[in-house]
């Protein structure tokens, strides 16, 4: 089995009228980044290859975060971040 490994070098979030929020977006980030990690190790293996993506702008995701915990932010954010990833391969 291939062993598949991913290095994001800078990832950047915005907040966007997510007024009082903004301390929230480093764990959104992390947990964001972990579910990432996972999607990728389960689905990503038929790639077989190093794939180099230099520069990428995932589309804006839509999340309230008003009514939102961080995790289901994360659950919403990571997926829209897999599929421009396998898109931009």
């Amino acid at each position: 089995m291939n062993e598949t490994n991913v290095e994001i070098g800078e990832m950047r979030l915005s907040i966007v009228d997510g007024d009082g929020d903004a301390n929230r977006a480093e764990n959104i980030a992390r947990l964001t980044l972990e579910l990432l990690r996972e999607l990728m190790e389960r689905e990503w293996q038929h790639v077989g290859a190093d794939a180099v993506i230099d520069f990428g702008q995932v589309p804006p995701i839509a999340v309230s975060l008003a009514t939102m915990d961080d995790e289901t932010v994360a659950r919403t954010c990571a997926p829209g971040i897999y599929r421009f990833l396998m898109a931009a391969h």
